[in-house]
């Protein structure tokens, strides 16, 4: 085999071998499905322990990381109130979950989540239809339900995810769900608080999404008039 068809030979194994490396880096970055998306070990373990475990409570948490990473019996000290947040949860995650968060039985629900539906590529529409469905499910237990905003991200500080492309959608969001507001559903918009012209302030967050000890404070301070509220 002369010398030109061995380098013609490793030019092509070497394109090949570059294109499918790309082929599988492409299929890596590109936003999962509803259809795709499937639970984390992490969200079965929490589901499998809401469901065996849950008990009664005045109050209950909904959400994603945000609110998983909070630990709210210490915020609120004396208020019977669990934590359903489960991180990486999504808006179809939590109405698969509904039984063991209104199992509860809650008088007050606090919800916030969308970041990680935009993070998967789903719509506007999408999440506020399931949004509109969770909200749903939680009257029909009787809860009151306190509706906040979804969190902005830091477009400066958030590496980890596209906030600059989603940063329109959870505006938009937050848009729709103020206008949820009713008798039995209160919209609380924490984004005044906690959020400025480039999303999050950067002094609240450690990665441009999630909050630190301050974040928290602030947020505490943006629901306590609801949570201890006869």
């Amino acid at each position: 085999m002369n010398r030109n068809l061995l380098k013609s030979l490793a030019l092509a194994a070497l394109l090949a071998g570059l294109s499918f490396a790309a082929g599988w880096l492409a299929k890596g970055r590109a936003p999962r499905t509803e259809a795709a998306a499937q639970p984390s070990s992490y969200w079965l373990e929490k589901k499998s322990f809401f469901d065996t475990f849950g008990i009664y409570a005045s109050t209950v948490m909904i959400g994603d990381s945000l609110t998983d990473g909070a630990e709210w019996r210490e915020m609120f000290p004396g208020v019977a109130v669990v934590n359903r947040g489960v991180d990486g949860d999504t808006t179809a995650g939590v109405l698969r979950r509904m039984d063991s968060i209104v199992s509860a039985r809650a008088r007050k629900a606090f919800v916030m989540i969308g970041i990680n539906d935009f993070g998967e590529g789903r719509t506007v529409d999408a999440v506020f239809e399931n949004y509109r469905g969770i909200v749903s499910r939680l009257e029909e237990s009787g809860a009151k339900v306190f509706v906040q905003s979804t969190l902005l991200c830091n477009e400066a500080e958030a590496g980890w995810i596209s906030c600059a492309a989603i940063q329109g959608k959870i505006r938009e969001l937050n848009r729709r769900l103020a206008r949820l507001a009713s008798a039995r559903v209160t919209f609380v918009d924490v984004n005044a608080a906690l959020a400025g012209p480039g999303g999050l302030k950067p002094e609240l967050t450690y990665d441009g999404v999630h909050l630190n000890g301050d974040g928290y404070r602030i947020w505490k301070g943006e629901i306590s008039r609801f949570v201890l509220a006869d």
